[in-house]
């Protein structure tokens, strides 16, 4: 197959110089034709000039705004091989990794494939997702318990997508960003068309978490960005009558709770996605025409 990895990059010239190495011969020694992409969302800190002078066969697509994942959207569209990889610019690869992701779209309806990421101290970081609803919300659970074994996942923060089908989808939707659940919401979208997620352990990612996001957001920030686009992603994309009843039979305790344990994000991130209300509205009927192409129901996909 043609394979494109695209590693994402804001400021992260020294992420870059260190990991990049691994993804560059992860592709060189890949089965398939593989290729190596950078897509630079206006960095400021020397990361196009280091790019040009040490990694000459690493294409570069320079974003003509910083949309963070959504950056992706147009470099996808605009390239003819069957599979991307996405990656973050603070991930290093295991050299097989690629082509254990690749394997799995041999079956024409997988959407997406994800790795194992572990931490840089061999803990377990993710890979395996499960969407669930508890209480009125929706979460995202790590199966940490079978991160050992192959199986469906729901969504990917990192990995594979068959290119035609991400391009289909609409790639990621800038309602989230800056960033953080619009992977969930690609996912989500494509395996209500009946399409497959797979998880993939032998295919291994060493994942530095979140150095850009937290060095420019802060962990606070990020937890009421998280809550927000939650939310948003109710808001959006939920049908189905039992999860809406909950969603508001819940939510109010909910949110008094969190103030009476003294963790307000939640109630912060409420209040973030009210001003965006009519935005995710608007994306929830222009998303009905979609409708046609669905084959399962909300609860058929969330726990």
């Amino acid at each position: 197959m043609k394979v494109d990895i695209l590693v994402l990059n804001y400021n992260g010239r020294d992420l870059m110089k260190e990991y990049l190495p691994s993804i560059c011969t992860a592709a060189e020694r890949s089965a398939h034709e593989c290729k190596v992409h950078v897509v630079d969302n206006q960095s400021k800190d020397g990361s196009i000039e280091m790019l040009r002078n040490d990694f000459d066969k690493v294409k570069l697509h320079q974003a003509p705004e910083n949309k963070v994942l959504c950056s992706y959207n147009d470099v996808v569209k605009e390239l003819d091989s069957e599979v991307v990889i996405l990656l973050n610019n603070d991930i290093k690869v295991e050299p097989d990794f690629a082509d254990y992701l690749v394997e799995r779209f041999d079956d024409r309806d997988v959407m997406f494939t994800a790795p194992m990421l572990k931490n840089f101290d061999g803990s377990y970081n993710g890979g395996k997702s499960l969407i669930r609803a508890e209480y009125g919300v929706i979460k995202i659970f790590v199966d940490e318990k079978n991160s050992s074994r192959a199986g469906r996942t729901m969504a990917i923060a990192t990995g594979a997508f068959r290119r035609s089908l991400f391009v289909d989808l609409g790639g990621f939707d800038d309602l989230y960003l800056p960033g953080i659940w619009e992977d969930v919401d690609l996912c989500f979208r494509g395996l209500k068309r009946g399409l497959k997620g797979e998880y993939e352990p032998r295919s291994v990612i060493w994942h530095d978490e979140s150095t850009t996001f937290n060095r420019e957001y802060g962990a606070k920030k990020k937890l009421c960005l998280a809550h927000r686009n939650m939310f948003l992603f109710f808001w959006k994309n939920i049908h189905d009558p039992v999860l809406i009843a909950g969603h508001i039979l819940f939510l109010p305790l909910r949110l008094v709770y969190s103030v009476l344990r003294g963790k307000p994000e939640l109630v912060q991130g409420f209040f973030m996605a009210i001003r965006k209300l009519p935005e995710a509205l608007k994306k929830r009927r222009d998303g009905g025409k979609d409708k046609m192409f669905e084959k399962l129901e909300d609860r058929d996909i969330i726990l």
